[in-house]
């Protein structure tokens, strides 16, 4: 088996206590390392977004949510691209990503569902009332940038290229 993140190592051992599983099991379960990013992976996020901000080309590209919205891969001319902490990545086509995550911010999800919200009821979509402002960065705990920079690691290490910064995501920061 794998390290589990975070999130699901959260999710058995709360399961654990609401079930009343024996003190033994709740210990063992506590007692479980949870997934830490690598320094090398990290750091090459990081060399990442510093490439983006030093090129002339891309720094300054802003897109609004309804322009990503285009890129849900339904058009062959607007390819996947997912923005994640408001980072717009164009991903990599060979890889498969939630129809959910196509075309949309996915910030606020992925905050949702770190904190065991419900996807149904919270995840708001560019076009629906309640949509800004957009999560403040500023606001989240520590674990919860964790698990955003986790999610933007996966985007990027599996083959995305940050294109542009998204523009509601990037005003909502500042207000």
């Amino acid at each position: 088996g794998g390290i589990p993140s975070l999130r699901y190592l959260r999710l058995m051992q709360d399961g654990a206590r609401e079930a009343g599983l024996s003190k033994e099991w709740i210990e063992r379960l506590d007692s479980i390392q949870y997934y830490v990013t690598p320094p090398e992976v990290r750091s090459q996020t990081e060399a990442w977004i510093a490439e983006f901000f030093a090129d002339p080309a891309r720094k300054d590209s802003l897109w609004t949510s309804e322009e990503l919205s285009k890129y849900d891969g339904s058009d062959p001319a607007f390819p996947v691209h997912i923005a994640s902490m408001g980072y717009i990545v164009k991903v990599n086509p060979e890889r498969s990503y939630f129809s959910s995550w196509k075309g949309h911010s996915i910030t606020r999800r992925n905050l949702l569902q770190f904190n065991g919200k419900s996807l149904d009821k919270n995840d708001i979509r560019f076009d629906q009332p309640g949509f800004r402002p957009l999560p403040k960065l500023a606001s989240c705990s520590d674990e919860d940038r964790e698990f955003l920079t986790q999610n933007l690691d996966s985007l990027l290490h599996k083959g995305g290229t940050i294109v542009a910064r998204l523009k509601d995501f990037v005003d909502d920061q500042n207000v």
